[in-house]
């Protein structure tokens, strides 16, 4: 509630607004790319008029329909990424003076800037070498940045002590 932005309250009193949601994050259900959406009736009518026939799967619907129910899952999940987002941000920090800086995030990824000697491209290639996926974003103009997901505790911690070596190997 302290986070409500109000869309859901506009896409009701205005006819040419569409919110869009996602059940990929907090519900866990990325890889059945199913979300929803807010907006008026003329709106929803023009979306069902050109939308793929069969554009989400039987199983995804069954999916979101659970996770709508388990509402544990969400505290569960909500504090897990927290804590860890909370965690990773402050190591980031510890970082600064190697030029590493995470921009402050409510989600369950930060976005973390490589201002000094260790690139954004060498990290990434590192970080994939150790195992680890992370999205470099060339393409969405930050080629000095990475896109890194809170995963379990055991994924992050590790995520950033390999980070962490990458940073001391590049001096």
């Amino acid at each position: 509630p302290e986070d409500d932005d109000g869309a859901f309250e506009l896409a009701q009193r205005e006819p040419n607004v569409l919110v869009t949601r996602t059940f990929s994050k907090i519900y866990g259900l990325a890889a059945e790319r199913i979300g929803w959406g807010y907006a008026s009736a003329p709106v929803i009518d023009a979306l069902h008029r050109i939308r793929a026939p069969f554009n989400v799967t039987t199983a995804g619907q069954m999916a979101a329909i659970a996770a709508l129910g388990d509402a544990d899952f969400v505290t569960r999940s909500r504090e897990h990424n927290l804590r860890w987002r909370d965690w990773f941000e402050a190591e980031i920090a510890g970082l600064g003076n190697k030029g590493l800086r995470a921009v402050p995030s409510k989600a369950n990824f930060s976005l973390v800037l490589f201002e000094g000697k260790l690139t954004a491209e060498a990290a990434y290639k590192g970080l994939m070498d150790a195992g680890y996926i992370v999205r470099w974003l060339p393409g969405q103009g930050l080629p000095h940045g990475l896109r890194i997901t809170i995963g379990t505790e055991e994924e992050i911690t590790g995520l950033t002590a390999a980070l962490r070596a990458l940073v001391e190997a590049a001096g």
